[in-house]
């Protein structure tokens, strides 16, 4: 990233007002967080450490990040899409998000030489295994839905949707002709086998999603210092689950 910076080059595509950031931040956290730390933030077994390494390490990375040129500080106002579309036009060199738009980047950067990889350096990463397929307990058609989720598990449909630039999580990557998409669904499945999926960092509360993304604008423009924002932090999710009624173990 310094030697964009040193060519003129602000290297981070970034959108603070959504969720771009928070899921940088987030991954910043997960390259110090213990399984401890994890437990407790996202399942309330125990106190969250907000002053702790892996929160204050990742925190200050991102204002450190922002001093030395690597963000923008006018992202501040930008959203996902925002951020999405100035890396497909070339305006910024990387983009750190989610495989939602591996997609996109298949369709509108088909004559762009582009790629992606891992986080490096870290055991967990932002991410989860998707929506989860349920059958509600007073269903009067049980053995519909039942069909439904099998063939949309079925080896025939995961396939389809991996040669459609879609993320399954039983396709056979040997039946995927892309090669990149081949080498995305790869990665995954490694992702899944060494159980190195991080979860997000607003889910531990309703109001998480917003309270993050404000702290951390407040980080970026430089309103906030370090150990205010993580206090921001602290308060919100505190306040966020006292409200949803859930009792910390």
């Amino acid at each position: 990233m310094q030697k964009f910076v040193d060519a003129g080059v602000t290297p981070l595509s970034e959108g603070v007002a959504e969720y771009p950031l928070q899921h940088l931040w987030w991954q910043l956290v997960l390259q110090k967080a213990s399984d401890k730390f994890l437990k407790a933030y996202e399942m309330y077994d125990g106190d969250v450490d907000w002053q702790g390494e892996a929160t204050t390490y990742a925190t200050k990375t991102i204002k450190d990040w922002v001093d030395k040129g690597y963000i923008s500080k006018d992202s501040t106002g930008l959203k996902a899409e925002d951020a999405g579309q100035n890396f497909i036009k070339g305006s910024y060199p990387m983009f750190f998000s989610g495989t939602w738009w591996f997609g996109r980047f298949q369709s509108d950067m088909a004559n762009t030489n582009w790629t992606f990889s891992l986080f490096p350096e870290t055991k967990k990463v932002v991410g989860s295994s998707g929506n989860i397929w349920v059958i509600p307990e007073n269903s009067k058609r049980k053995d519909l839905a039942a069909k439904f989720i099998d063939i949309t598990l079925s080896e025939e449909v995961q396939n389809l949707m991996g040669n459609s630039g879609g993320l399954p999580i039983a396709a056979d990557p040997d039946k995927i002709t892309d090669e990149k998409t081949k080498e995305l669904i790869t990665s995954f499945n490694g992702v899944l086998k060494d159980n190195a999926l991080g979860f997000y960092p607003d889910w531990p509360t309703s109001t998480f999603y917003d309270e993050l993304n404000s702290s951390l604008q407040e980080l970026v423009n430089g309103t906030s210092d370090v150990k205010t924002v993580l206090g921001q932090m602290e308060d919100n999710y505190n306040k966020g689950v006292e409200a949803a009624g859930v009792k910390q173990q």
